[in-house]
């Protein structure tokens, strides 16, 4: 992706990535084409093995501008992002109401707010709403903590609806998305309130 920061996990994640830096770019292109056509027709998680593992390629794949050399024809079904000119897969975030829709490929948004589908903004914006203020327990500031008994029980609760919003996600609104793309991939997890991927039950 775009860049790494020097969190622990994302150092582990680049180093990961290291796999892919020595393969070249046609067997490069090939692979993320065969890819990208087993994640057709399909909602994924973030989490998902094979969606971090293309999220892998995508790093060296961006960085060395895979896409644009054409070395290979990417799945019909998938049209051209307009912010680094892949195959448009997109990610959607808790932060979906600045950001959008986010490229896989290079991280930026590759589908402003208000340029997804018309029908979908509502349900998106009622989630992102309800969303903001279960996450924003993780950042309270210490005036706000104090406000309440007991903030871990606050955090836990928190973190308890967080799991059910994050399962309403993936459930009920992304299966909406592939009326729109090829493929889609949502976050399904909230490290800021430590809900893990497996906490997600769809």
């Amino acid at each position: 992706m775009a860049t790494y920061s020097d969190s622990p996990t994302d150092r582990l994640w680049d180093e990961y990535s290291l796999a892919f830096r020595e393969v070249d770019d046609l067997t490069l292109a090939r692979w993320m084409a065969q890819t990208l056509g087993q994640l057709t027709d399909q909602v994924w998680r973030l989490s998902h093995p094979l969606v971090g593992t293309y999220r892998l390629a995508c790093r060296w794949g961006h960085e060395r501008q895979i896409w644009l050399k054409r070395l290979v024809t990417a799945p019909s079904a998938f049209s051209e992002a307009g912010c680094c000119r892949a195959p448009l897969l997109p990610l959607l975030t808790r932060d979906a109401l600045e950001s959008g829709l986010i490229c896989h490929h290079c991280g930026d948004t590759a589908v402003p707010f208000d340029e997804i589908p018309i029908e979908l903004q509502e349900p998106i914006r009622d989630w992102a709403t309800q969303y903001a203020p279960v996450h924003a327990v993780a950042h309270w500031d210490d005036d706000k903590r104090r406000g309440v008994t007991n903030y871990d029980e606050a955090l836990e609760q928190a973190a308890g609806n967080a799991e059910k919003l994050l399962a309403q996600l993936g459930a009920q609104i992304m299966p909406k998305l592939l009326d729109f793309y090829p493929a889609v991939i949502w976050e399904d997890q909230d490290e800021c309130l430590e809900v893990r991927p497996e906490d997600i039950m769809v």
